[in-house]
């Protein structure tokens, strides 16, 4: 193969695990380029040391395609074109020969059938230009350990310049920061335009989601800029401390939740009649027009478990939102355990789409469409001992980013709600009654004088 240099990615990563593999694969790096196969080899991670050797010497990457029937030696072979050391083990760029598909490469056979060649624990498959796939041999996983996040520090600002805006407060509404990818870099949500779904099993950590995005969100919540509507049908167990403080608006049953949402649908519109009548194309939230986010918990309690009325207006009032919101700074994130097209009829209105751990490989494709396992998003392989983790897919790209969440303690939803919660109106007496009395009617003070 045309190998002119062996890469080792750089960036920060969190947990001392990771921190240590990274270092490790700094001391082995090795630079270009007339190297040999037992060199290369040595050089390697003891773990990655016969996934090197195979790659490196093109006679051994031609016996395992021929063994796995992805190659032979009268109709050629596929082409490594390049291996990169990463984080997780090594990242290869594969074109495939002429005549195969991409799901010769990523159907499950194949994907273990390579991971057993190549002796590691995991490779995974997923199509990337036109003719070729990556695969991902992983001896590591970097999202292994649970991120927990201090969400006080440094996060407000007592006194925003004037005018406020999202900058002024220290917030990028297009990129919330919520949580750390793979590679070890933040991951960054768009909420800003965004209509978002949160999908996975009970205990995948989709309550860690909801929390890190509304804990991203929490200087521009505490300036005003951002509203945010908590319908949680659970009961108000997971979000009630936020109630009459965080939230502007907070629901634990139907026929609540139904009345809130209508009440936003008018509130949209209104803005939407105002967007026409000034020219604005899409509205950049303010104090006076901020950006409503509204939080669905567990939306299968309205759309599939409520009465037949309360499930149609659900189904009506959300669809309203959906479609229309999103040029009037009107986001809707819903989180539900069961993603199939009953339980969010309007699932595909939604523009950006986390799928947790799920219990079956077609739930995949109810989150992220038809092939997205063949893309790479695999979520219902995600382990039960790392909630958080997931797969983001958004409008418009055809891959998916695996990320984790941060963990948001009890302690830290507490810190959240006390931190970022708007100053409320003081309503208490400007001036000291405490000698009023109720009954004095002013009778034996006389005649008052003309």
């Amino acid at each position: 193969m045309n190998l002119e240099t062996l890469l080792v990615a750089t960036g920060a990563v969190t947990g001392t695990g990771v921190l240590a593999w990274w270092r490790y694969l700094d001391a082995i790096a090795v630079r270009p380029t007339t190297l040999t196969a037992e060199q290369i080899t040595a050089a390697a991670p003891p773990a990655l040391r016969p996934a090197a050797f195979i790659l490196f010497d093109p006679a051994q990457s031609s016996l395992m395609f021929e063994a796995l029937d992805l190659g032979h030696r009268d109709r050629g072979f596929p082409d490594i074109v390049r291996w990169d050391y990463t984080s997780h083990g090594i990242d290869v760029e594969v074109q495939m020969l002429g005549g195969q598909k991409l799901s010769d490469w990523t159907n499950e056979d194949t994907c273990d059938q390579l991971a057993t060649y190549f002796a590691v624990p995991t490779v995974t498959a997923a199509g990337t230009d036109p003719s070729h796939v990556r695969l991902s041999l992983r001896v590591f996983d970097t999202l292994s350990d649970s991120i927990p996040t201090d969400v006080v520090s440094g996060a407000v600002q007592e006194a925003a310049p004037d005018p406020v805006t999202p900058a002024s407060v220290g917030v990028d509404l297009e990129a919330v920061p919520v949580g750390v990818a793979e590679d070890g870099s933040p991951w960054l949500l768009r909420v800003l335009g965004s209509q978002i779904l949160v999908a996975g099993a009970t205990g995948s950590g989709k309550g860690s989601v909801l929390h890190s995005i509304i804990g991203g969100l929490g200087p521009a919540i505490r300036a005003g800029l951002v509203d945010v509507w908590m319908c949680d049908p659970k009961g108000g167990a997971e979000f009630g401390s936020g109630a009459d403080r965080l939230f502007v608006r907070f629901g634990v049953d139907a026929a609540t939740i139904i009345g809130m949402l209508s009440e936003a649908v008018g509130l949209m519109d209104e803005r939407l009649v105002r967007m026409r009548r000034s020219g604005t194309r899409k509205l950049f939230p303010s104090l006076d027009e901020p950006l409503m986010l509204i939080v669905i918990d567990e939306a299968a309690a309205l759309s599939s478990y409520a009465s037949r009325e309360e499930q149609n207006e659900f189904r009506r009032l959300s669809g309203l939102l959906l479609s229309k919101g999103r040029a009037a700074a009107v986001v809707v994130v819903a989180a539900l355990q069961d993603p199939s097209k009953e339980t969010m009829p309007n699932r595909q209105l939604f523009s950006v789409r986390i799928g947790l751990r799920l219990d079956e490989p077609t739930q995949t494709a109810m989150v992220h469409g038809q092939g997205a396992r063949e893309r790479g998003a695999r979520c219902d392989q995600i382990s039960e001992l790392t909630p958080g983790v997931g797969y983001v897919g958004e409008d418009g790209t055809t891959g998916f980013k695996r990320v984790r969440a941060f963990w948001v303690s009890d302690d830290a939803v507490d810190a959240i709600v006390d931190t970022f919660s708007p100053a409320q109106p003081d309503t208490a007496p400007a001036s000291d009654y405490s000698d009023f009395d109720p009954d004095d009617l002013g009778d034996d003070q006389g005649p008052v004088a003309a």
